[in-house]
């Protein structure tokens, strides 16, 4: 473990911060308390840097911060406990192009200090993806709405996909209803699995976003704070199609005037369809027929949670997983190569 005295900050191009094990554990940089810390732990200011196989923790402000630059590739670390969010990408210059965020746990213990939070908020980000990533606990003291996944100001073409988000208050937001139109554009979500035990909000939200296609996602929601939907569109300006996803509250596509559609979409999912809901494993058993081979194909959508090709049977299933096909154990987060 290395008490940091400072930021480690990157101002050069093409350089790679990693363990020499590539197991993340091994290495811990601790930037020295979520409140009392310096700012953050890694400030990147160049571009195509890589941080990878570390554990950052412990940040005053950002367990990551990217100001502006293209290129950077955050994989297989343990970011935890900051003052603010966990990944910022700061709207520095034009914006920060290919960005990928995969592999990852990010996580508070038990809530972020104060009600300012996200586990990933990006402004003027453009097609960034971050996918099979763990979000556990990435929520406020007061229950704030603070979404887990945020992209806004400007942001274009983000694609999420295969991430796990637990006990998180919110979840992915392309879009923020504090801002105006034109927040967001373009992007997928999609093949993610959301499971919450604890209160929470809508956990999918298109706000001040157009041309998105939420697709193939499975969120559990047991504790709804004040909310009778799950995923929404909202305000006139909000354009796209939920299709297909599978969860236990409704989807509101037309909040405020949004002009979202609804494909395919099932709504009265039970923890009785999954195999062990309480631990957020929410692959399909054989049981859950509303939900298996009665999703048409997606040109976009050509696998599932675990990387396996649909459909499986004679259709494609609705949500996040494909039955038939499911990783021993409960060790099932799909976690490819890093590409760059």
């Amino acid at each position: 473990t290395y008490y940091l005295n400072d930021v480690v900050q990157i101002i050069h191009q093409n350089i790679t911060l990693r363990s020499a094990s590539g197991n993340r554990a091994d290495v811990v940089l601790d930037g020295g308390g979520m409140l009392v810390g310096h700012t953050h732990v890694i400030l990147i200011e160049a571009d195509d840097v890589t941080i990878a196989d570390l554990t950052l923790r412990q940040g005053g402000e950002h367990g990551v911060s990217v100001n502006g630059y293209d290129r950077p590739v955050l994989y297989n670390l343990h970011i935890l406990d900051t003052g603010y969010q966990l990944v910022k990408v700061n709207p520095v210059g034009d914006g920060s192009d290919d960005g990928l965020l995969a592999c990852s746990r990010l996580e508070y213990t038990t809530t972020s200090p104060e009600d300012y939070t996200n586990g990933i908020s990006a402004h003027n980000a453009h097609r960034w993806t971050v996918r099979d990533n763990e979000w556990y606990r990435i929520r406020t003291p007061g229950n704030v709405p603070a979404p887990t996944i945020l992209f806004w100001s400007g942001s274009t073409d983000t694609i999420v996909e295969r991430n796990l988000l637990v006990d998180c208050y919110q979840g992915i937001a392309f879009g923020n209803a504090a801002h105006a139109a034109g927040d967001h554009s373009g992007g997928v979500v999609r093949n993610n699995m959301i499971y919450a035990s604890l209160p929470h909000d809508s956990v999918i939200e298109m706000v001040h976003a157009t041309g998105w296609l939420v697709a193939h996602n499975t969120a559990l929601l047991l504790n709804p704070d004040g909310v009778t939907w799950g995923m929404e569109a909202r305000f006139a300006d909000t354009q796209g199609t939920f299709a297909y996803n599978l969860t236990n509250m409704d989807i509101w596509a037309d909040r405020e005037g949004a002009q979202g559609s609804s494909v395919g979409n099932v709504t009265n999912g039970q923890s009785s369809w999954f195999v062990n809901a309480a631990a957020a494993n929410l692959h399909l058993v054989s049981t859950a027929v509303a939900a298996i081979d009665q999703a048409a194909a997606l040109p976009q959508v050509s696998d599932d949670f675990d990387g396996q090709a649909r459909p499986l049977g004679l259709a494609a299933d609705v949500g996040a997983d494909e039955y038939g096909v499911t990783a021993a154990g409960d060790e099932f987060v799909y976690l490819p190569v890093v590409r760059q």
